[in-house]
């Protein structure tokens, strides 16, 4: 009688990144469930964005645990449809590392630098506003859709560029028009910065992805 082994996949990594960002977004429900609820909701309207507004803008506990829970989300995504990654293989943790630290860097300095423009060009709160509402965005999309696709991709063994470029062009599509539809919507406290504001625009939201294309096309 021939034994045969059964080859089981080592997924503890990406098993241990599942359950800490499930416990990030357990423990932020638990520190505002109403407003983690407005939260989920934020794709389909802006009662979150009201609530915060609402407030007196300032960094809390429950805005860091989302934002740190997004960039888990969101590396785990780019780790999954990079071509070079080999999903047949063990996940590879370091690599894993150094994308989520390329994100950091990446979101936090721009976020950064934008706010001292804003802050340069005197319209710091509603450069403010606009810099929490496209944060916010792009942490509902990497909690809510994009992480979801990467753990659907990694443990089916699915790297069809097609469906998983759909996937990339949908979450920017709605980022887009979640970003215009906030424009029109508090168009009234932009109109009287209406000239800094377009060059705000101009120098963090066209000319940075013009600059990408043109070095995407070079390499």
């Amino acid at each position: 009688m021939q034994v045969s082994f059964r080859y089981i996949e080592n997924h503890f990594w990406i098993t241990a990144i599942l359950v800490f960002v499930a416990l990030l977004l357990v423990i932020a429900k638990w520190n505002k469930s109403a407003l983690f609820h407005a939260f989920a909701g934020l794709i389909f309207n802006l009662e979150f964005i009201s609530k915060k507004f609402s407030e007196l803008r300032r960094i809390e506990i429950f805005e860091v645990l989302l934002f740190v829970a997004g960039l888990f989300g969101l590396s785990a995504f780019v780790y999954v449809v990079l071509p070079e990654v080999n999903l047949h293989t063990d996940f590879d943790i370091f690599k894993y590392f150094q994308i989520l630290f390329l994100a950091s860097i990446f979101i936090i300095s721009k976020y950064l630098i934008e706010k001292i423009v804003g802050d340069l060009f005197e319209i710091e709160n509603q450069a403010s506003k606009y810099l929490f509402f496209k944060q916010s965005i792009l942490t509902w999309l990497s909690l809510f859709l994009l992480f979801p696709l990467a753990l659907i991709f990694y443990f089916q063994d699915f790297n069809d560029p097609y469906i998983i470029g759909f996937c990339a062009i949908l979450a920017a599509v709605i980022y887009m028009f979640r970003v215009i539809y906030y424009l029109i919507n508090y168009q009234s406290n932009i109109l009287a910065y209406s000239f800094y504001f377009i060059l705000y625009l101009c120098a963090f939201e066209i000319a940075p992805y013009i600059i990408l294309f043109k070095v995407v096309n070079i390499t």
